[in-house]
């Protein structure tokens, strides 16, 4: 790693950049469930960077066992603050604007990245939720006693957890549409049957990751993408394009989760 750091000190110096070594940050990810004292450090110039235990990465917080609880801190902190802008002056907006509004500085944050979440514990994933439902409230300006439900099936709007399952599902059919990059393709193979069978015309995912570990590895995009996409009716697996599948996605998501409440 020290060496690669180098060779990026020495590509920047020859394009007239400085890599700031003050600015650098350097963390070591490991399981919660691990009690190991290793404490790795790394030399950039001639400074010594030690590990922390949180840092931001193309705006997500990321915490050295991945458990995500700052990240869901900060997140539903800098919703709330612009939920409570936008209620600074809901009185002069109309319900269309507000609408707006709440799509461009509140859900734009809960769904940035959102795949990252899956197979996170309810507590956290009740936390995103709870400020889902505050923003709908704001919106058709309901007092906080109502029933969420019936308000979220009048914006329809897709809970957090099916947001989540949603942003997987979308990659996943780039990946399988040759839209997504090479790395991540590689976690996602099409089933390839051994003999002839109805079924290969269906785009099922090989499950080729075993995971051993509930709160690591069913989080993984490669176990999740294959057991998420291949529970899908094959109508929808078949869409001819991202704005059809996502359309048909959407409204799947949506009635499967409201007719089961």
């Amino acid at each position: 790693m020290e060496a690669c750091i180098t060779d990026i000190r020495s590509w920047c110096r020859s394009n007239m950049l400085v890599l700031n070594e003050k600015k650098t940050e350097f963390i070591y990810f490991s399981s919660h469930f691990s009690n190991s004292a290793w404490n790795p450090t790394i030399k950039v110039g001639n400074s010594t960077i030690h590990p922390v235990s949180q840092a931001r990465n193309l705006g997500m917080t990321m915490d050295s066992s991945m458990r995500m609880t700052s990240h869901v801190q900060c997140l539903c902190e800098a919703a709330l603050h612009a939920i409570r802008m936008i209620g600074n002056i809901r009185y002069y907006l109309d319900q269309k604007t507000t609408t707006m509004l709440v799509h461009a500085f509140v859900t734009s944050r809960l769904d940035a990245c959102n795949s990252l979440l899956f197979g996170l514990p309810d507590n956290l994933i009740d936390k995103i939720q709870r400020v889902q439902n505050i923003a709908a409230r704001l919106i058709l300006r309901v007092p906080r006693h109502e029933h969420i439900t019936p308000l979220l099936y009048q914006l329809h709007w897709l809970p957090i957890r099916q947001r989540i399952t949603f942003k997987i599902l979308l990659l996943t059919y780039k990946v399988i549409n040759y839209m997504a990059p090479d790395f991540i393709s590689e976690l996602a193979p099409l089933h390839v049957p051994t003999r002839a069978l109805r079924s290969a015309s269906e785009q099922r995912l090989e499950i080729t990751f075993r995971s051993s570990t509930k709160f690591y590895g069913d989080r993984s995009f490669a176990f999740a993408a294959p057991h998420l996409w291949n529970g899908l009716p094959n109508s929808i697996r078949s869409a001819s394009s991202v704005a059809s599948f996502k359309s048909r996605l959407k409204t799947y998501l949506f009635r499967q989760h409201f007719l089961s409440v």
